[in-house]
């Protein structure tokens, strides 16, 4: 096997999935190797006096069982913790607001905290991506038609294959080459949402035409906001 690099967005995502767990990335070790005669890649993760290898095909595809694995307990203990300080205030607001004005308040919340035009929800209906609700800061939806997606045209296909995506430059993401929206669609970050522990139901995400950067706290409250919305995915 040979060593190598771990793209700068990839470890970042390996970070917040560490973080979203309450543990301290620091505490842990990433290795990426790539397998003889181009049959994938194998990935070692050791943090919190455990261990554990992951073999993909694609670069970005284990984090879904590295999530899996620190859900389960395998790195600590079971379970997510509390949310942390930075965002339970900003999490308190998002479920007032869900409360009182329904799914369109929280993502007009959500959407505030960020510098991307669209926040949204969208359901996984076999092999389509059927918008639920999209707030836009420019409060019209012309410029994309966001009704319904093909899975194999979206970035949300990486949020159910690998537990999260995020991208804060398509057209320079290596893992996005090929893809219909690479350079088109300039920033995304996504999470899962689930109606039953394990299941993947549909999206949470905030995208731009442009690229965007977003801080780790937008990403756990997106996280923590999601956990609110499988009774509305219909």
């Amino acid at each position: 096997m040979i060593p190598v690099e771990v793209a700068p967005l990839e470890a970042r995502q390996f970070q917040l999935l560490v973080q979203r767990s309450g543990a301290d990335p620091h505490h842990f070790k990433l290795r990426k190797f790539a397998l003889p005669e181009g049959a994938g890649f194998r990935v070692r993760v050791v943090g919190r006096g455990a261990a554990t290898v992951y073999e993909t095909r694609e670069h970005g595809a284990w984090t879904a069982s590295f999530a899996a694995d620190l859900d389960k307990g395998l790195f600590g203990p079971k379970g997510r913790p509390p949310p942390p300080a930075s965002i339970a205030k900003a999490l308190s607001l998002v479920e007032t607001e869900l409360a009182r004005n329904g799914l369109m308040g929280l993502l007009r919340v959500l959407n505030s905290r960020v510098p991307h035009r669209f926040t949204a929800v969208y359901r996984l209906d076999r092999h389509m991506l059927v918008n639920v609700g999209t707030f836009d800061k420019h409060m019209h939806l012309e410029a994309l038609d966001l009704r319904a997606v093909p899975l194999k045209d979206s970035y949300c296909q990486f949020v159910l294959r690998d537990g999260l995506f995020l991208t804060d430059d398509s057209g320079k993401d290596v893992r996005l080459g090929g893809h219909p929206y690479a350079g088109i669609v300039g920033s995304y970050i996504g999470v899962p949402i689930s109606r039953t522990p394990g299941s993947l139901d549909g999206t949470l995400c905030h995208f731009d035409l442009a690229s965007q950067p977003v801080s780790d706290d937008e990403y756990l409250l997106l996280e923590r906001a999601a956990d609110l919305l499988p009774a509305f995915l219909g």
